[in-house]
């Protein structure tokens, strides 16, 4: 009995010890089956060529534009009495057609000109005050002719504008437009400095109602940048853009107004020790269109000029006209043999219907829609 029991338990064992080996056999066969890594740890294939695209650069420079300033300015009336009210606000902006504050409770009007009116205006008075006048109610909406005279027409604008910002129909004389009615400010919109008229108080003997950041008599870029593309430049300070001359000068009187009226100049203004200075971008006033290639595909540069190799046909030369985040703008040289496809279509030679002639031969035109990334160096394009 005990003997077929250790048979058996022998059987068993063998039957085990066979199952183990055939298990572990399986195993090394799997271990030993050669396997392809997965596609995330294969090792890429070098890239041998990029697309070249295309954008618009301005060639932008960051610049500081040096501020000319004078004397603090004053928005001032005319008109004597207790200040009833104010809409000023240190900091806020004060716009031309709006109320600045009420004296004995008659508005007193923000009025933007290029002359401020001096003298209070009747029929056939002429002059530059009285254009100015009508340029402005003609730019807030008026319907009047802008001719230096007054005029029944400019009187009736006048009237009409006045009484539709609340002015009393007492305080609107039917003959004569009264300066007292405005208050004269430089730009048609102009940030304030500090508010001076207090409610409750007589207006002071200046009559100052506000007072505006100094006055701006010039502003040139501090220092121009060595390396820039040749052409028209502008500046853009906040939401303007305006031109400066070939020196980095603003030479236009409106524009300096403008650039006087932002709330940067006022701030720059209010906090400079020694001459005041206002960051600025310096940019072509027509942007370029360009090329985009990688800086690798460039070689032999000299002279913001250099080399690039096409897929195929010869190496063409280039004119690098700059850079940005390791992208490298490019234009075809006028003498360089790029497709007329993508050449610039105010050089490109218009097509002719005439039959071809025997002559010298003429060089073949290279596409430049793809570059090599590691070009042929051993080539020239000059």
């Amino acid at each position: 009995m005990s003997g077929r029991r250790s048979a058996a338990v022998s059987g068993s064992l063998i039957g085990l010890g066979s199952l183990l080996v055939a298990a572990a056999a399986a195993v090394g066969a799997v271990v030993a089956l050669p396997t392809d890594p997965p596609a995330a740890l294969r090792t890429a294939s070098p890239v041998q060529t990029v697309a070249v695209t295309e954008r618009t650069d301005a060639d932008e420079h960051q610049v500081q534009l040096a501020l000319d300033t004078g004397a603090p300015r004053s928005v001032v009336t005319s008109r004597t009495g207790i200040v009833t009210s104010s809409s000023c606000s240190t900091g806020g902006v004060l716009r031309s057609g709006t109320e600045i504050a009420r004296v004995d409770d008659v508005p007193v009007i923000a009025l933007a000109s290029r002359t401020p009116l001096f003298r209070d205006l009747t029929l056939e008075h002429r002059g530059e005050d009285v254009r100015g006048l009508q340029q402005e109610l003609a730019r807030l909406g008026s319907t009047i002719a802008v001719d230096g005279i007054v005029g029944p027409g400019t009187l009736r604008a006048t009237r009409s504008f006045l009484l539709s910002h609340d002015v009393p129909r007492a305080a609107v004389p039917d003959d004569t437009i009264e300066r007292s009615a405005f208050a004269w400010i430089p730009a048609a919109e102009a940030t304030v400095r500090t508010c001076t008229a207090v409610v409750g108080a007589p207006v002071d003997a200046d009559g100052t109602l506000v007072e505006l950041p100094a006055e701006l008599r010039g502003a040139r870029i501090e220092q121009l940048p060595s390396e820039a593309v040749a052409g028209a430049r502008e500046i853009a300070v906040g939401q303007l853009r305006t031109a400066v001359d070939d020196n980095g000068v603003v030479t236009d009187p409106d524009a300096l107004t403008q650039i006087g009226a932002l709330p940067e100049y006022a701030a720059t203004v209010a906090s400079a020790d020694g001459v005041p200075t206002l960051p600025a971008s310096w940019v072509l006033a027509e942007p370029l269109e360009v090329r985009v290639v990688p800086p690798s595909a460039l070689w032999d540069v000299r002279d913001h000029h250099a080399c690039v190799q096409p897929v195929s046909g010869d190496p063409v030369r280039v004119e690098v006209v700059g850079s940005e985040l390791g992208q490298s703008f490019i234009r075809v040289d006028p003498g360089g043999t790029a497709d007329p496809a993508t050449a610039d279509p105010a050089t490109a030679e218009p097509a002719t219907a005439e039959p071809a002639t025997a002559g010298p031969a003429t060089a073949v035109p290279t596409p430049l829609d793809r570059v090599r990334v590691v070009p042929d160096t051993g080539r020239s394009c000059r």
